[in-house]
């Protein structure tokens, strides 16, 4: 692929009407397309898509310890997983190429807009924050896998892609930090026409996760105290766990960030990766068994607990493990209302465990995102949800035990709230255990591992944590077969690679350094 700093020069995609759903039209050659108001409107929405592709969200899961991937989509992926990866690697050039260009597309409106007639400086205001907003988020996702980036903030010619340098990482982080800040004047809601939006809740959100990667715990805890005493806005939780995925609840009162799709206009077929075989699907995404362990009991134990049954492993666990993976003798609901009992075990037909090259080779597929009025089962409008209410829960409850500052009252407006809409009520479960330090920080982590599952922020957090050598180095497994007298019986599946000394960040791509000498790479590659 070629480098994109370089080719989005050539290339502009623009809409042609107002729809967030409407595909992108080339239209940077049309001199005259900046003459009305809807011409900045279609070229803002042409940021929109932008900001996460349906498959990149959902393979990269499998970069961290939660799933697996064994398609032919996600070797781009196994080969980061698994460490056999170097410069060339395509899936470091597609994030690369990808951001650059959703930058590029912020560039042109913010360097535009104010020269169209017949705009309201309200809507040019408003055009540049939402483009600020995605061109921020665009930077983050480059600062975390890249470290150093070069910041690029307007258009620039083909001459200057070709001599520019990275930006050091601290410089690129207050760039996002000043474009959220000078974003907060945004909307916190929109008419309905308009639902998708940027808001101000979104800056929020993702200042809040940018400072939470950097551990400004101080910064992190005011940014998520405002959103939860309606700085934001009306947002909440949902009330219901698994209900706030489905395409009836899309845009619902905990989503800050989304990424929109429309049912016909503009589809995702992600269902296709994660089902069953009997349902139309491919398995091409696999949670592990490292992740069905982590799901603690109904009483609030893990499942180091006497209680827990080896032999009957899913009775009795968190109800969001139920919500997000789908095991042996799940149940599923098919369009007409009826229900398909899924069968994973060893030899229990098309859905088992190593039955097909199309089966899961864990013994689990995905349930979280399941749409039973996909068409097909497969093509889907309902939309990604990039930050919700919870996690602001969640990274509050973080920072505030970093902080040495959580206790009682901080339990029940996040941990208890999380668990009590997910289904929980046993006393032990919801009561604030009375904990400290580092025995506090490992509840909630695994308790943002249980919540977030298969929402594509995994390796983000094992980054920051700083424990992805321990995480992702060795086997991941899948269900126990006892097919192997190793590990327990447990399914061994891949075997992960992690290097602390190069691995926490990837290296810039080599297509990239070989178009422009004055790009340096990163550490050890």
């Amino acid at each position: 692929m070629r480098n994109y700093l370089i080719i989005a020069l050539f290339i502009m995609m623009i809409t042609g009407c107002e729809s967030l759903d409407t595909p992108l039209v080339d239209r940077e050659s049309d001199i005259t397309f900046w003459d009305k108001p809807e011409d900045a409107l279609a070229a803002l929405n042409s940021c929109y898509p932008d900001l996460y592709g349906a498959e990149q969200f959902i393979f990269n899961e499998s970069l961290s310890d939660n799933s697996y991937t064994r398609s032919n989509n996600g070797s781009l992926v196994r080969d980061i997983a698994n460490g056999s990866y170097d410069a060339s690697a395509p899936l470091v050039r597609e994030v690369w190429n990808a951001r650059f260009a959703g930058i590029r597309r912020c560039n042109i409106l913010l360097d535009n807009v104010e020269n169209v007639a017949g705009l309201s400086n309200e809507l040019k205001e408003r055009y540049r924050a939402e483009a600020r907003v995605i061109r921020a988020y665009h930077y983050f996702i480059l600062m975390n896998n890249f470290g150093d980036v070069p910041l690029v903030t307007q258009q620039i010619s083909i001459e200057e892609s070709m001599t520019i340098y990275r930006s050091p990482k601290q410089e690129v982080l207050q760039f996002i930090l000043d474009e959220l800040d000078t974003a907060m004047g945004l909307p916190t809601s929109y008419p309905d026409t308009d639902k998708g939006r940027i808001t101000k809740g979104a800056a929020m959100g993702l200042k809040a996760r940018v400072l939470l990667c950097e551990e400004r715990w101080n910064e992190v805890s005011a940014v998520c105290e405002d959103i939860i005493n309606g700085e934001a806005g009306n947002v909440d939780l949902f009330n219901s766990y698994s209900g706030l995925f489905k395409p009836e609840n899309k845009d619902n009162i905990e989503v800050l960030l989304n990424v929109e799709f429309m049912p016909l206009n503009r589809e995702h077929n992600i269902q296709y990766f994660l089902i069953p075989p009997s349902l139309g699907g491919f398995a091409a995404i696999s949670p592990t068994q490292e992740l069905v362990d982590d799901y603690i009991m109904l009483n609030g134990n893990t499942i180091a607990d006497p209680s827990y049954n080896e032999l009957d492993p899913y009775s009795n666990r968190d109800p969001r493990l139920d919500a997000t993976i789908i095991r042996h003798e799940s149940q599923l609901e098919n369009p007409d209302g009826t229900f398909t009992t899924i069968q994973t075990a060893l030899g229990t037909g098309p859905d088992a465990i190593h039955y097909a090259s199309n089966s899961t080779p864990t013994g689990y597929y995905v349930a979280k995102f399941y749409d039973k009025t996909a068409r097909n089962l497969v093509n889907s409008g309902s939309n990604l949800i990039l930050i919700r209410y919870a996690d602001i829960l969640l990274m509050y409850a973080e920072a505030k035990a970093e902080l040495g500052q959580f206790g009682q009252n901080e339990w029940d407006m996040t941990i208890r709230k999380l668990r009590a809409r997910a289904g929980f009520t046993n006393d032990n479960a919801l009561d604030y255990p009375a904990v400290s330090g580092s025995a506090l920080i490992e509840i909630i982590r695994r308790e943002r591992r249980s919540e977030l599952a298969m929402e594509g922020l995994r390796l983000m957090d094992l980054r920051r944590w700083k424990n992805a050598e321990e995480k992702l180095n060795g086997w991941v497994h899948g269900m126990k077969t006892d097919e192997d007298a190793v590990d327990d019986g447990y399914v061994r599946v891949e075997n992960r690679i992690f290097d602390p000394a190069k691995h926490y960040l990837w290296p810039v791509p080599q297509a990239e350094r070989d178009l422009n000498s004055n790009i340096s790479q990163n550490p050890n590659w």
